[in-house]
């Protein structure tokens, strides 16, 4: 089948309504000696990936183009399409697979041609940029908030939250001096382990301490520059 597509965010926009979108695409599958079968429109729904489940027509072509009943999908734009670049780097991704020739009008994109696989290959170049960016500044992120005490991730052995910053509990405090000082001694992880559980000492949890919860608090520690006197 070949299926048309369009979308538009609000019911009144003018320069993308549903006539105008119509239009341009029965005017490129005459053009192009397309025959289409159907269009599927979704109304007044935006683009953004979190509007993805909202929007009936595109999770049924989603669904037409797994079964493999999808040869040529029109839109009149990519932004109509999604505005989310992943989710549209995957959805072109699986036409691909499945066969389906992805094509639209405003930016000359047929992805059975030179020029659609390489745009293909640009949309990928561009997601796989847009995850490192973001893997970089969510590092970049929790980097700050670490240095500057405020919550990041679970709250640590050693610290409470007060709001969206951490604060030094005492008790907990005084607990990795003294699993320092045993290390320092030269008591094994083990040992400490077993130090730590045989009083009775509890994780953040509430949990008995495993070597893992220890290694990590100690060696954590030591690339801090801890002192464990006092």
């Amino acid at each position: 089948m070949n299926i048309g597509y369009i979308r538009n965010s609000r019911i009144t926009e003018r320069s993308n309504s549903i006539s105008t979108q119509k239009n341009l695409i029965n005017e490129y599958c005459d053009r192009n000696e397309i025959k289409l079968d159907k269009i599927l429109i979704d109304e007044g729904i935006s683009g953004s990936g979190e509007k993805v489940k909202d929007r009936y027509g595109y999770q049924t072509i989603i669904k037409m183009i797994n079964e493999g009943r999808v040869d040529n999908l029109i839109v009149i734009s990519i932004s109509r399409w999604g505005r989310n670049l992943g989710e549209i780097y995957r959805s072109v991704e699986l036409m691909e697979k499945m066969g389906t020739k992805f094509h639209s009008v405003k930016e000359n994109i047929d992805t059975s041609s030179i020029y659609g696989k390489f745009t293909l290959n640009l949309l990928s170049s561009l997601y796989e940029m847009e995850l490192g960016l973001i893997k970089e500044r969510t590092r970049d992120t929790l980097r700050i908030k670490k240095e500057n005490k405020k919550v990041y991730s679970k709250i640590p052995y050693g610290y409470d939250r007060v709001g969206d910053d951490l604060v030094e509990n005492s008790k907990e405090e005084k607990m990795i001096r003294k699993m320092l000082r045993l290390r320092n001694s030269g008591k094994s992880y083990g040992e400490i382990v077993d130090y730590l559980n045989r009083n009775r000492y509890k994780n953040k949890s509430g949990n008995k301490f495993s070597r893992g919860n220890v290694s990590w608090l100690i060696n954590s520690r030591l690339k801090e520059n801890y002192s464990y006197i006092g």
